[in-house]
């Protein structure tokens, strides 16, 4: 058996219904030479409404030094192998590191140091993703929080309650690590080749349960419900932790506490860790019929089954205004409450693994520079928190603010509640009372030019929920080069909260880099 990748090709609907023959026809050789083909990247092509596919292939074909010549001319290529961890050589005794926050940037983080051979505690102010689960469903379907167990709090992070996305813009050699590692806890194999791959909230749950078996059979001791009051610094150097008033001390920590965690942020800045304020993104979740989307993207294909729900992505700039686009498009998913305390509405979309409700949501935001906020660090959060109490002013408990896109174009007070997926409840809302007005005149700009590009946009089943604004973290925690809190030796700042990544994928490998830069400083690297 020798295998192949073949070169990237273009493969109609009806070509990917027969891909062994399309596959055989493009490289000159006969169906039957391809004992076994599967995928290696695949991307859907959707412009001008003929959707098609654009993949490479891995091929296996039987022992033959001419076809395997003749695939060679072809430009069919030997896979590229497998990207591990650096080989580590121990030490004994074994290193005892702390992770703040059991998101992407913890869990990936633990896995590298877990493998080095250090001991590892992770503290996470909130529950097992189980226990989680069911304090979410508690908020989404009677409307009653737990401030520290909810959308943004918990094992998993904020990505567990999304639509387990997996696309990423970040250059970083361990990206097939991260899929790999996904899949290997019980991802669907797709992730590996999908463009766009995703898991589903469905399907994270479980796998993070497992992963965190993985942890502790290799020394990982989970701390759920242990909020951290602070991080023990002396002389400039970080020497553990501070956790119910007693000090715990370690050899270096990893501060993954996710874009919620005002009171770490507000803790850092006090021990002096250098902290500046972040250009943030603020708006609307907006949410459509998922078969208008497809319709729009896919026209006559539109329920084709090899077809997918329809994605999109916009954006709009102009000269003078905030630039607008879509965000975290959640094809057939549903709206859900992201707020961490009982004063603020937040929200956000998630998605399950096969993706089929009947309703699309993405965000639509605009950009909101630092000259916004007031002088400081924390500028950017304080701004963004009396926004989001604005958005709970005069709200029954766990209501969102609702408007028709329409009537948010003309900007006139809804007649009615508009009809969505947000359980909890909306009430309806002029949104132009409680957004930024920049951000609210930039969306009205923005809007006819999206629906010239996707044809239908603005529909009377157009619908906004306010308010989407934990796109990204409102702090940076500064570090060098090296990973290393600036001024603060052994303390590393990783991940979305700390202002460097932005989704599952981005935020687990800043974790892998992070750990590797403390292994390589402690000589744990052979």
């Amino acid at each position: 058996m020798t295998i192949f990748l073949t070169p990237p090709s273009t493969y109609s609907l009806e070509e990917a219904g027969d891909l062994r023959r399309a596959c055989a026809e493009k490289l000159g050789i006969a169906p039957g030479d391809i004992q076994s083909l599967e995928y290696y990247k695949r991307s859907l092509d959707v412009r001008h409404k003929r959707p098609k596919f654009q993949a490479v292939l891995i091929i296996d074909v039987a022992p033959n030094p001419r076809l395997e010549a003749h695939l060679r001319s072809m430009g069919c290529v030997a896979p590229a192998p497998k990207i591990e961890l650096p080989t580590f050589c121990g030490r004994e005794p074994r290193p005892n590191v702390a992770i703040v926050g059991a998101g992407p940037s913890g869990l990936f983080a633990a896995m590298v140091l877990a493998t080095a051979g250090c001991h590892v505690d992770i503290f996470e102010r909130g529950k097992p993703v189980s226990q989680r689960t069911r304090d979410v469903a508690t908020l989404m379907h009677h409307g009653r929080l737990n401030p520290e167990s909810n959308i943004c709090y918990g094992e998993g992070g904020a990505g567990t309650f999304s639509d387990g996305k997996l696309m990423t813009r970040t250059k970083s050699k361990y990206i097939p690590y991260v899929l790999e590692q996904f899949r290997a806890f019980g991802a669907d194999s797709r992730i590996l080749y999908e463009s766009h791959p995703h898991i589903g909230t469905d399907r994270l749950a479980p796998i993070l349960t497992t992963m965190r078996g993985w942890l502790e059979s290799r020394g990982t001791t989970y701390h759920f419900d242990r909020r951290v009051e602070a991080v023990w610094v002396k002389d400039g150097r970080c020497r553990g932790l501070v956790v119910a008033g007693e000090r715990l001390g370690y050899d270096a920590v990893f501060l993954g506490m996710g874009h919620s965690a005002d009171d770490m942020f507000e803790g850092l800045l006090a021990q002096g860790f250098a902290l500046e304020a972040k250009p943030l993104a603020v708006g609307v979740r907006v949410e459509h019929p998922q078969a208008l989307i497809d319709e729009i993207q896919y026209g006559r294909y539109a329920g084709h089954p090899l077809l997918p729900p329809a994605e999109y992505a916009v954006r709009f700039n102009a000269e003078g205004m905030a630039s607008v686009f879509s965000f975290c498009m959640c094809p057939g998913g549903h709206v859900v409450a992201s707020q961490t305390t009982a004063e603020t509405r937040v929200v956000n979309g998630m998605s399950g693994s096969r993706r089929n409700g009947r309703y699309a949501n993405a965000a639509l935001v605009a950009t909101v520079g630092a000259e916004s906020f007031d002088p400081g660090p924390l500028g950017g959060l304080k701004w963004i928190r009396a926004l989001e109490r604005r958005a709970a002013e005069g709200m029954p408990p766990a209501h969102a603010p609702a408007q028709s896109v329409r009537d948010f174009l003309a900007r006139k007070c809804p007649s009615r509640n508009p009809v969505t997926t947000y359980a909890p409840g909306t009430a309806p809302a002029n949104l132009h009372d409680i957004l930024p007005r920049r951000v609210a005149e930039a969306l009205c700009v923005a809007l006819p030019a999206f629906d010239r590009q996707m044809k239908g946009f603005l529909c009377a089943e157009a619908n906004f929920i306010g308010i989407e604004s934990r796109t990204s973290s409102p702090v940076r925690v500064v570090r060098g080069e090296d990973y290393e809190a600036v001024g603060i030796e052994n303390a590393y700042p990783m991940g979305e909260g700390a202002g460097y990544a932005g989704g599952i994928t981005s935020c687990a490998l800043d974790g892998i880099h992070a750990a590797l830069a403390w292994c390589h400083k402690a000589n744990l690297c052979a």
